[in-house]
């Protein structure tokens, strides 16, 4: 009876143990559960989780370099310049074009190539092409106003980061006419104009102006010679 009592004491002693083992199974089950993502199993793991990446990322960096490459390159030459322009009609300013005494009208244009450093203010060029047009507005018999005002800029940006000069191309047509209205002296449709940057100084190194016959309105401008090439500088605030 005594070793039947002290044995009795020893097998309950032995299923205490079996627990822990089968909480230390669900935690690796968990954390095998979360590693199966990238391989199903133990063995094939670390065989083709490697393999595939050291495979293949060298061919990805070069095809995704290359695709930057061609992208900036596409970039840049659709950046490379900025057309503005008054709209598809010639306007005229509020009361002047109503106020015309002489039905008969003299077609004016003017176009202008601007070298602008550090910036492009797109108000300052167009007044100073306009107010170029109103000079020759001025040596007609009686004219002293413009009707039918009609502008078309291009900018062109500097290719690279060193270079800060910008080359602006202007072409303003309008029409020199009789009027009881004073002229505004100032370009048509201004709130069409998006200006890049604050101008610093600007340095005209080619101007062109050319009165055009009623006959031939649509004559093309000749570009000037290079000893006509005009070279000044204007402050801001100046025009």
């Amino acid at each position: 009876m005594n070793l039947f009592r002290n044995r009795s004491p020893e097998t309950p002693k032995t299923p205490p143990a079996s627990p822990p083992s089968k909480r230390t199974s669900k935690i690796l089950s968990r954390s095998q559960s979360a590693g199966e993502l990238g391989s199903p199993s133990k063995g094939k793991a670390p065989a083709s989780a490697p393999e595939s990446p050291s495979n293949r990322t060298p061919l990805g960096i070069a095809n995704v370099a290359n695709i930057f490459i061609k992208m900036r390159r596409a970039s840049d030459q659709v950046k490379q310049h900025v057309e503005e322009s008054s709209g598809e009609h010639p306007q005229s300013h509020p009361g002047v074009l109503e106020a015309v005494r002489d039905p008969e009208r003299a077609p004016l244009r003017q176009r202008e190539i601007f070298i602008c450093d550090g910036g492009v203010n797109l108000v300052q060029l167009l007044r100073a092409t306009r107010n170029a047009l109103m000079d020759l507005a001025a040596g007609l018999d009686g004219a002293n106003v413009l009707v039918d005002e009609q502008w078309s800029c291009r900018i062109h940006r500097p290719k690279h980061p060193p270079n800060r000069t910008f080359k602006v191309q202007i072409m303003y047509t309008a029409s020199a006419a009789r009027s009881d209205c004073p002229d505004p002296h100032r370009p048509i449709a201004l709130d069409k104009n998006k200006p890049i940057l604050s101008l610093f100084r600007m340095a005209i190194s080619k101007k062109l102006h050319q009165f055009v016959p009623p006959q031939s309105l649509y004559t093309s401008c000749m570009p000037p010679s290079d000893s006509n090439l005009l070279t000044t500088y204007i402050q801001l605030g100046t025009l």
